[in-house]
């Protein structure tokens, strides 16, 4: 029988890359969001460090000007936590829009997969079925037609007994 052929294997290999393309663009925009993570982190400890300063310089009692400076240091610092915490949610939106996109490619090419394994299934059967189907056309042309034996067979044929006066020279 001829070897198994899929009809739709272009349409299976698209698949299959667009699922690897989507599976690295969810991989970039993954690490892109914990860069993200890391620069707010970065921010919050830094903040968090410049509220301690202040605080050292109150309980130190510090002039005035001293203050408003490490004060504006602080709203500054603050505002970089925020505009990173934005850019942070904006890069978890985009890591769930890709994994929803690799959702999709997945289902889409397991679905073809599926189709694929049923036509190979089915293309086995119909071989097995085949040669099934060979080999009962060969066993009934063997009792229809038998062949005569060979020597040196299960079962040969009589021979003539031997006379006591021959003489095998």
């Amino acid at each position: 029988m001829k070897p198994f052929r899929f009809p739709l294997q272009s349409v299976r290999t698209v698949r299959e890359h667009k699922e690897q393309a989507a599976r690295e663009r969810y991989a970039t925009t993954l690490r892109a969001c914990e860069t993200a993570a890391a620069r707010v982190q970065a921010a919050s400890v830094e903040l968090t460090g410049c509220w301690a300063t202040l605080c050292q310089k109150l309980a130190a009692g510090v002039a005035g000007d001293d203050l408003l400076r490490a004060r504006a240091w602080c709203n500054v610092l603050e505002l970089r936590v925020k505009e990173r915490a934005a850019i942070l949610e904006e890069a978890r939106h985009a890591v769930d829009a890709v994994w929803q996109e690799l959702m999709h490619a997945t289902r889409d090419r397991e679905a073809i997969d599926r189709f694929h394994g049923k036509r190979r299934r089915a293309h086995e059967r119909e071989a097995a079925r085949q040669d099934q189907k060979d080999l009962d056309e060969l066993a009934t042309q063997l009792t229809q037609f038998p062949m005569p034996l060979r020597a040196g067979s299960a079962n040969p044929p009589a021979q003539p007994p031997r006379s006591p006066h021959t003489y095998a020279w």
